[in-house]
């Protein structure tokens, strides 16, 4: 495990890492300024866990708590190459749980929905906040799809490959669906798991029922399939 880390601190990922750390820690000053802007008691917050807790808008801790779900496919996508040398059962376990937490990369887009005007902080600073966070998450996103693209074409067919991650990003956007408007999260699928499947697939079979299921999966879908291609285009042909 030691050499996998060394090997991606001194490679590309590992610049790649450090400009997503930079992103992640530029959110959270402005995340930071915005609570002390509103006298937030920081003595609420006894523990780490406690930002999971304490998510009102108010405050937008609930960023926190989004964007440190959007590392987790990211670190996933590392340690995949790892994985498959180890186990190919491991590493399809892996690649089950990346595509399990995908979808809370790209869903803080989403988080958009809850801009309001609230003084004393200025509209156009919510705007950046929230923005920047949603910006992290789906660099985090697409950077683990990428880890992900880089390993399984040199062990599938192209079809197969380009169908994983069509499928994947649609999957992504009712993934994003079920999050914001169900209400599930990841872990849900393992913690209830009888309701959490019930509802999928009353979802699945009735996508129609709540009038925008359908819309809301392809239009995600369809902007994750695109930012992808455009990500691919800047780094080449050798990439695709």
């Amino acid at each position: 495990m030691k050499q996998v880390i060394k090997k991606i601190i001194h490679s590309q990922e590992g610049q790649q890492f450090g400009v997503l750390c930079l992103c992640t820690l530029f959110s959270f000053v402005l995340l930071g300024y915005r609570c002390c802007c509103i006298d937030f008691d920081w003595s609420i917050l006894q523990s780490p866990s406690m930002i999971a807790r304490y998510r009102g808008i108010p405050t937008f801790l609930f960023l926190v708590w989004n964007l440190f779900l959007a590392w987790i496919p990211y670190w996933i996508a590392l340690l995949l190459p790892f994985l498959y040398r180890q186990s190919k059962l491991i590493f399809v376990v892996g690649l089950f749980f990346w595509l399990l937490f995908f979808p809370n990369a790209p869903y803080i887009i989403t988080d958009l929905l809850h801009l309001r005007s609230r003084q004393p902080i200025p509209h156009w600073y919510d705007v950046m906040l929230i923005f920047s966070f949603a910006w992290t998450g789906w660099c985090l996103g697409m950077a683990s799809l990428f880890q992900i693209h880089q390993l399984v074409k040199r062990i599938w067919h192209p079809i197969v490959v380009w169908s994983f991650i069509i499928i994947s990003m649609g999957l992504a956007g009712l993934g994003i669906y079920i999050g914001r408007f169900q209400r599930w999260n990841s872990w849900d699928i393992f913690t209830q798991p009888e309701a959490f499947w019930q509802e999928f697939f009353q979802t699945i079979c009735y996508p129609t029922a709540e009038g925008y299921t359908i819309g809301m999966a392809l239009v995600f879908g369809v902007f994750l399939v695109i930012g992808y291609l455009f990500l691919l285009s800047l780094r080449g042909k050798s990439s695709v």
